[in-house]
């Protein structure tokens, strides 16, 4: 009798947590509602990736116990998108051929349960469908070098209101997602620079110049870059890369970089960037 004591009693206090969870869950989206008004007057973007990652991170940090990091992940990415969703429609396009089942995981952890979210067979769809307007992020694989037909030349666009990458995903680890490659979400809105551990910029270079030379140009001009895809076609030259920390519009490095090549840069495309996913280490 005592020990069944002993656990009603125990499950009378999560049922009290139970009450407190929901009804802090209540004053935060009271408390985003009102934040809703202001970034309606300010015209701020109702997605903040940089500010998503550093809740995050400040989560993590504090975190004790042996709930699953990945699991807190998970839960506040369903609050938050579902908070999101409340200020502003959200759909989700996600490029996902029937050979590529992964990316529709890493982008149901991202952006939760409730969100709708197409499946698209071509990457095109999936951009025009965010170029249109009738989904407001896209899932995309990660780039990779040598490309045939490599999609991120579609977002070189001086709009800018044109798609542009936000985010990388997964964010904290796979789970029990389906093997494939990262992915990268895209939206029609600005990036601020400054809010970015990586980014994304395409050089249009002369054609003769190798890819090991950027890359030494590139190292030369104070560039830290993990990726370097190259496309050429018809004596056009386009690089993409992906390089460590902010880069603006008129970051000095890339005069020094137009030195180091020693020719001008025909133009400089900035597609976007992202916050630096979180790796949570798994228990031993």
């Amino acid at each position: 009798m005592a020990s069944e004591t002993t656990l009603d009693s125990l499950r009378n206090r999560i049922d009290r947590i139970d009450d407190q969870i929901h009804d802090l869950l209540i004053e935060r989206t009271s408390l985003v509602e009102e934040i809703r008004g202001r970034k309606n007057k300010s015209g701020a973007p109702v997605i903040q990736p940089a500010r998503e990652a550093a809740i995050f991170r400040r989560l993590a940090a504090r975190h004790r116990g042996p709930f699953p990091l990945g699991a807190i992940h998970r839960i506040w990415r369903e609050i938050i998108t579902s908070i999101t969703a409340l200020q502003q429609p959200l759909a989700v396009a996600v490029y996902a051929p029937d050979d590529q089942p992964g990316a529709w995981d890493i982008a149901r952890d991202q952006y939760g349960s409730q969100v709708q979210m197409t499946p698209f067979s071509t990457i095109s769809q999936v951009i025009r469908a965010v170029t249109d307007r009738s989904a407001t992020i896209g899932v995309l694989p990660m780039p990779s070098e040598d490309e045939v037909d490599p999609w991120w030349r579609q977002l070189m666009s001086r709009d800018a209101n044109a798609p542009r990458i936000i985010g990388r995903l997964p964010f904290a680890g796979r789970g029990n997602a389906r093997a494939g490659r990262d992915a990268v979400a895209i939206a029609c809105q600005p990036v601020e620079p400054n809010t970015c551990d990586r980014s994304f910029i395409v050089v249009e270079i002369p054609a003769q110049i190798s890819r090991a030379r950027l890359q030494a140009c590139l190292n030369a001009a104070g560039f830290q870059c993990d990726l370097l895809a190259a496309w050429s076609s018809d004596g056009l030259c386009l690089a993409l890369a992906e390089l460590h920390g902010a880069v603006a519009p008129d970051d000095i490095r890339l005069g020094d970089l137009s030195a180091q090549l020693g020719e001008p840069i025909d133009r400089v495309s900035h597609l976007g960037g992202y916050a630096e996913p979180f790796v949570t280490t798994p228990r031993a």
